[in-house]
Order: structure tokens, then sequence, then C-alpha cells
């Protein structure tokens, strides 16, 4: 595996653009590897602050795989980042949509290679939704949509009570504000009833050609199918939640995925 480092000289272009789709631009970089291409990636990330939190990791993962020959699509969801939009207005639903456009795109741009999604943490979750690709390697799945935003509210009651939030809520009582219509702010998002009740639509559930790393160490007797899924243990806590200033040591995560991708191709 040839990994890219901070500093190093990038191995192709990156291209910066926006999608226009329906009146909503959606910010996409395509990263060009020298020849020979293997296969195209679409990297679907995580949600609200843990894309802030996992970006520098995320833009060298993309440069690692362009330095081994892939071509790479990382872009924002809607209403997240540089893409255009309300995030209040957005459900899983609505980025799934952004998900399948991004991979149209790249199958349309890049006819003659096949098209895979890596997705971490949400984008693992929404990546079973693209029919249009030719297999996901999902890292971290969470093991439901509803299962993930739960882990969030527990992050924001944590966070609520080390700043001694005046008047903070209960975990139950935040479920109540979402589901009676209420916008509730979480990680500095406006969290809807829609987005809420969109998450229990999505279990972690992969059909047709997948592979699945777990980030947690958890035994081999653990793995739903050793055949489909594999495990490591990266540092903690875990890049999507490391502040900006820090980039983890992921060459473990980075090779496995490289070579997976590459038996793929």
């Amino acid at each position: 595996m040839n990994a890219y480092q901070p500093g190093m000289p990038l191995c192709g272009i990156e291209v910066p653009q926006y999608l226009d789709r329906g009146g909503l631009q959606t910010y996409v970089v395509e990263h060009r590897p020298v020849q020979p291409w293997r296969a195209v990636v679409v990297l679907a990330g995580p949600m609200s602050l843990e894309r802030s939190n996992s970006y520098l990791s995320w833009v060298r993962w993309a440069r690692t795989l362009a330095c081994n020959g892939f071509v790479v699509f990382r872009f924002d969801y809607t209403g997240v980042g540089e893409s255009t939009g309300s995030f209040a207005d957005q459900t899983f639903d609505t980025w799934a949509g952004d998900l399948c456009a991004v991979v149209s795109v790249a199958r349309e741009r890049h006819s003659g290679l096949r098209v895979f999604v890596n997705g971490l943490r949400l984008g693992a979750l929404l990546g079973q939704s693209v029919g249009e690709c030719d297999g996901l390697l999902a890292w971290g799945p969470p093991a439901g949509g509803r299962a993930m935003l739960a882990e969030i509210l527990r992050r924001k009651l944590a966070a609520d009570y080390v700043e001694r939030v005046t008047g903070r809520g209960t975990h139950e009582g935040y479920i109540r504000e979402l589901e009676s219509g209420a916008l509730l702010e979480v990680e500095g998002y406006p969290w809807s009833r829609g987005l809420w009740s969109s998450a229990d639509r999505y279990a972690f559930a992969p059909r047709g050609q997948h592979h699945v790393i777990h980030l947690d160490g958890r035994p081999v007797e653990r793995l739903p199918d050793p055949q489909t899924a594999e495990s490591l243990r990266i540092g903690s806590p875990p890049f999507w939640l490391q502040p900006t200033s820090l980039v983890a040591d992921l060459t473990e995560l980075f090779w496995r995925s490289v070579a997976r991708l590459e038996a793929w191709s």
C-alpha cells in the first residue's frame, strides 16, 4: 500500500465542484489519480460533528486511495459542511438520496470502472440503499440509525452536565421533544422529528457484495459472518470523536481496506 502522509505531493489532481440538484448544491471533491485507474470509491462519511472531527483522517484516506490508483469522490450531505440546504429539513432518506446521486455521477463519468461505496458510521447505513454500486465497504457500522442517534444524544447529555447547562434535560425528555415536533439542538445541529423518525428505517443488514470492518476489536466469535466481516481496534477515542488538531494512526485500517478494494477491483 502507498500511504499518503501530510506534506507529500498529491498523487494526481483534486477537483472541487458543486453538483446542482434541483436548486440545492452538493459539494463534491473528485480525486483523480495518475494512471492506472483501478476503480471508483465514493466515500460516505458520518454526520454533523463526527464529520468535522474525522475530516483530516477522511481526506488523508481519500488521498491514500488515490495514491493506490483509485478515483475517489467525497462529498458533504445536504445541510452539512459546504453543501447547501437546511440541516433541519434533512432525514436519513434525503442523505441516502445525496449518496445515490454522487454514485450515479461517478458511474457516468467513469463508465468503464467498477464503483464501490466506503461508508463510515452513518455512511455505512446509507450505503446499503445504493443499488448502482458494485460493493459496500463499511467502517464501524452502528446497529441502526436509531441506535446511532441515541448514542449521540448520550454525548449531548454528558456535554450538558460538564458545561453545567441550566435546565438540562434527560434522554427520555429529549426524545419526547423530538417526537412532539420541536427542533432539538444536538452538537450544534437542529434535529427534527423527521430525522429521528427516518432513522428507525435504517438497520444495518447489508446485502450483495459487502465487507464490514468493525473498529472495536471484537473477537471473531462475535462477528456475524467471518466471511464478510473482520475486526480491529483503533485508538480511543475513535477518530470521529477526536478534535481536529489530532490525526489518528489508521495505518492498519487503511492497509486492510486497500487490500479489500484491490481484491474487488
